[in-house]
Order: structure tokens, then C-alpha cells, then sequence
């Protein structure tokens, strides 16, 4: 019995990795009647003692100028472009240039694809600017003018600043300016008071 044991344990170890061309299953199956044993249906990898991992996958939500705006699952290491063919592409309005399309995609993200006209209002609203609030400087609504204002913030910074927020959102909280590449706790430390977000 214990020969009998050992022998078919073997036997489903070939077969797995032996049995590139056909169902590792039926193979099992099989080499299981051979030796003896009774038919057995719905052997998996993970039944014969081996672990089978299928690859990773993230959640995004892609809105915006799609054909098919939604949430998808695509294989981990997945690039932009990738999840806008999954919702159908760009629309006729689309701007194509306007996001990084061989950007990696995190899980758990949105990615909004503006339209033409969009990109048109952000760039004039980046300009211009309405983000002034009790006398502090709004970071969630702030143009470059009024960004270019703080201490320690040129022209380069705020607009990697309306960058973070066009692609990530909101700030939640003045902290979160933190996040933007380029500053620093020192930098912030210089217009923390001169901020807030509304």
C-alpha cells in the first residue's frame, strides 16, 4: 500500500512536468488508473501537493473620452495603454498625448482621459488660476501664478504640482503636497502656513 502510495505521488510529479502538451489533469487521471487506483475527476496541481499561482493582476478604473469607461483587471506590470484598448480605446474627442501611456498602471487607480477641450479649460485654468481661500493659497485649485507665489515654489514645481493633482486628484490635506517629486520637507516647512485645501 505504501509502495502503491509513493508510486502514484511520483507519477503525478511526471506527469506535470512532463505532460506539456496536454491536460495535467486527464494525465493524472490516467497514471492514477494505471496504478491501480480508481478513476479520479478534478485532480488539480494544488490536490497533488503542488502549488500553481496563477500571475498577478491589478483593479483600474479607466474614465473618461473611452468607448467604454469602467473598471478592468489586467496582469500585473501592465502599461496605460494596455487598459484604455481594454476599454475600447480613445474616443473621436480624446486627447491621445495627454497622458503617459507607457506609464505603468497601480492597482486600485483611476486614470481619466480628458477630452480636447478639457486639456483646453485645464491649461487656461493653470494659467489664470481660482485658488485663493481664506487668505491662504488652495492647492487643489491653485493656477501657476498663484503657486509661483509660495516660498520656494518656481515655475517648474507648480506645475509638477498641477501635474500630481490632474493625475492623482485632489489633495486631501496640505501634507499631501509632500507627494509631488521635487518637495521636500524643507520646502514645505518654508509655505505650510501659506496654504490649504478646499
Amino acid at each position: 500500500m505504501k509502495k502503491n502510495i509513493i508510486l502514484i505521488l511520483l507519477l503525478m510529479f511526471l506527469g506535470i512536468c512532463l505532460a506539456g502538451c496536454g491536460s495535467a489533469q486527464d494525465y493524472i487521471s490516467e497514471q492514477l488508473k494505471r496504478a491501480g487506483g480508481e478513476e479520479v475527476q478534478n485532480v488539480s496541481a494544488d490536490d497533488a501537493g503542488l502549488v500553481v499561482r496563477s500571475s498577478e493582476e491589478v483593479c483600474v478604473h479607466i474614465s473618461g473620452a473611452v468607448d467604454k469607461p469602467g473598471v478592468y483587471m489586467l496582469p500585473e506590470g501592465s502599461r496605460l495603454y494596455e487598459a484604455i484598448e481594454l476599454a475600447g480605446g480613445f474616443s473621436p474627442e480624446a486627447d491621445r498625448d495627454y497622458l503617459n501611456l507607457a506609464s505603468g498602471i497601480e492597482d486600485g487607480s483611476m486614470y481619466h482621459v480628458p477630452t480636447m477641450e478639457e486639456t483646453e479649460e485645464k491649461a487656461a485654468d493653470a494659467l489664470q488660476g481660482t485658488g485663493t481661500y481664506d487668505g491662504k493659497v488652495d492647492i487643489n485649485h491653485a493656477g501657476i501664478e498663484e503657486l509661483t507665489k509660495l516660498t520656494g515654489i518656481g515655475e517648474g514645481k507648480a506645475r509638477a504640482i498641477i501635474a500630481y493633482r490632474e493625475e492623482h486628484g485632489a489633495f486631501s490635506s496640505p501634507e499631501d503636497i509632500k507627494k509631488v517629486s521635487g518637495i521636500g520637507e524643507g520646502t514645505y516647512d518654508k509655505f505650510k502656513d501659506d496654504i490649504a485645501v478646499h
